[in-house]
């Protein structure tokens, strides 16, 4: 895997949504246990790569984009590049290559992927207020009236 060593245009922990994509360059998803990167042009994914940290096994292309993953512990770097010098990145790493691109809305976490495991959690993240007994009361006897 060959990558210029420029800066990140935009360093994001775990949540992506459309207008962060370049029209051309790659995304860098690090995790505890892996590392990404999605060669983006044009709004598609054209190339992925993955390697497990742990086993340092490298993944290419479709069997990439099968293995990476964004989770709320993430961290995405967002790299920009000019067109010549990305046709140039991705002959490069010619073996990251997809058969086919992937539209890049696979990325689209607009809505943050649940990492949650209690019902609590998920009610105080989306800021539910769970009805209380009188609340209940109120409405069935509301309920009650409205139908005599």
């Amino acid at each position: 895997m060959w990558l210029p060593a420029n800066q990140p245009i935009e360093t994001i922990q775990g949540n992506l949504n459309t207008s962060t994509f370049p029209h051309a360059g790659y995304i860098r998803i690090l995790n505890p246990d892996d590392e990404s990167v999605l060669f983006i042009s044009q709004k598609l994914i054209i190339g992925a790569w993955t390697m497990d940290i742990v086993s340092f096994n490298e993944y290419y292309e479709n069997h990439s984009m099968k293995r990476f993953k964004i989770s709320s512990e993430s961290k995405i770097e967002v790299y920009e590049v000019d067109k010549n010098f990305f046709n140039t990145l991705i002959e490069l790493n010619e073996e990251c290559k997809l058969s086919l691109p992937v539209d890049l809305d696979l990325l689209a976490n607009d809505n943050e992927i649940l990492d949650i495991s209690s019902r609590e959690e998920i009610l105080s993240k989306y800021r539910i207020k769970e009805p209380s007994e009188d609340d209940l009361e109120s409405l069935l006897s509301n309920y009650k009236f409205q139908e005599d």
